[in-house]
């Protein structure tokens, strides 16, 4: 009973015949849960204690969710489900990876959704390149992260538990509510880049430093591998992805596994350093990462590490970084030489900048006065003989700053208008270091 109170709660939850079973008992070391490859029996839950990393946690395992006549899900067994979720640290939501995406996940996904800061997608049965490939299907839902494992062989377990114990509860929670609120201005800032790029080196020289005060913060908010950094007077959480921590133990995928490792790292930051290197320059893959970043809203500094062996002036391997990565025209652009430190201050500085232009909020009143400029000196273009009216605009939210345009019609925003119109908005709201976001909303004419 000591132990119970003590530990924290991990509910798996999925439709039938995705591995839930398998995944229990791999997870408690012993088999408990009766394991069959078809699904349509209703069974009561089962519980477990698992262990990772001197962590103890209870282990639930709530069977399958399955199809009723009238609804998605059989009453009772939606209930018994349901139950178990408020209180849980972690929820393990189950899925298969050589079926890929289903309705009935679509579903299981929707019951979960009031609880999305706590689940993990798992996506289970990764054992061939078809199945690789459908798990990026898994990344349309709004959770806290996808890991790609295989129960039976234990291909990705160890990646999903490290982040799974990080939220068992090891603190009390007005502990939790403080520390969250201390760190809910501070940046989240995760280094990604391709293999032997210096990542680690910089790592260990951002969190070496005399001048930087380090402390591991473990919890269910913030994860034990993270690094809050203080430096100038300034706070930043680093966030350390596995790659960056040690060499994957996986076998099988590996590079498909370094890459889900880094797609969960830029999902949890607010902004993403790219260290490439300054011998090779900017590479096809530093090209798609860029884009990755981009894609989901996130701030962007390019740091060129190995300064030390540019075989150009640092001007002009600039001038090639920008070509090559056209499309985050607005992300900084620093050098460093890791294994010394050279330039690290640089790094910090380019962080601030695009920390503040993240976060930056204009009224709703000084974002329709620019956009009056900006159609005073250049109006959207006619469609089909007819005007593109905007009737007015409205900043969303920050992180990334987002502004919304009421038009009468979508077919005048072209994309050539869209660019001018947004490198307009930059200068006018001085955004000029983070991504900003145009959505552009179409209502009828105005009678």
């Amino acid at each position: 009973m000591e132990k119970e109170k003590k530990s924290g709660k991990v509910v798996i939850v999925g439709r039938p015949n995705v591995g839930k079973s398998t995944l229990f008992n791999k997870l408690v070391g012993k088999r408990k849960a009766v394991v069959e490859d078809k699904p349509g029996v209703t069974r009561d839950r089962i519980e477990d204690f698992a262990k990772w990393q001197d962590k103890v946690f209870r282990l639930v395992d709530t069977g399958g969710l399955m199809p009723g006549e009238e609804d998605f899900f059989l009453p009772e067994v939606r209930k018994q489900v349901e139950k178990e979720l408020p209180d849980a640290d972690a929820i393990l939501f189950v899925v298969d990876a050589r079926e890929g995406l289903t309705p009935l996940d679509e579903e299981v996904a929707k019951m979960l959704l009031p609880y999305k800061d706590k689940v993990f997608v798992v996506v289970n049965k990764v054992d061939s390149k078809k199945a690789e490939q459908n798990v990026y299907d898994f990344y349309r839902f709004p959770f806290r992260g996808v890991y790609p494992v295989s129960s039976i062989h234990g291909t990705g377990l160890a990646e999903l538990l490290d982040e799974v114990v990080k939220t068992v509860k090891t603190r009390p929670r007005e502990e939790e509510e403080k520390l969250k609120e201390e760190l809910k201005d501070v940046p989240k800032v995760a280094l990604i880049g391709r293999p032997n790029v210096g990542k680690s080196s910089l790592f260990n020289k951002i969190v070496g430093e005399e001048r930087t005060i380090v402390s591991p913060i473990a919890g269910t908010t913030v994860d034990a591998i993270d690094t809050l950094v203080e430096r100038n007077g300034k706070k930043y959480l680093f966030i350390d992805t596995a790659g960056v921590r040690r060499p994957s133990n996986v076998e099988y995928g590996t590079e498909f596994f370094a890459v889900n490792r880094t797609l969960n790292a830029v999902e949890r930051a607010d902004i993403a350093v790219l260290v490439i290197d300054g011998k090779e320059g900017v590479t096809h893959q530093d090209q798609r990462l860029a884009g990755l970043v981009a894609r989901r809203g996130k701030g962007l500094v390019v740091d060129v590490n190995k300064a030390d062996l540019l075989p150009i002036p640092p001007d002009e391997a600039e001038r090639q970084v920008k070509r090559r990565l056209f499309f985050v025209d607005y992300a900084p652009v620093v050098f460093t030489v890791a294994t010394t430190g050279e330039g690290v201050d640089n790094l910090f500085s380019a962080i601030d900048l695009v920390w503040e232009d993240y976060n930056k909020q204009h009224k709703t009143s000084f974002v329709n006065n620019c956009i009056r400029k900006i159609i005073r000196d250049n109006p959207p273009p006619h469609y089909r003989g007819k005007p593109t009216k905007i009737y007015y605009a409205f900043q969303k939210k920050t992180r990334p700053p987002t502004i919304v345009v009421i038009t009468n019609r979508l077919e005048g925003w072209k994309d050539h208008y869209k660019k001018y119109f947004v490198r307009r908005l930059r200068e006018c709201l001085n955004i000029h270091y983070a991504p900003l976001v145009l959505e552009i909303e179409e209502r009828g004419e105005e009678g």
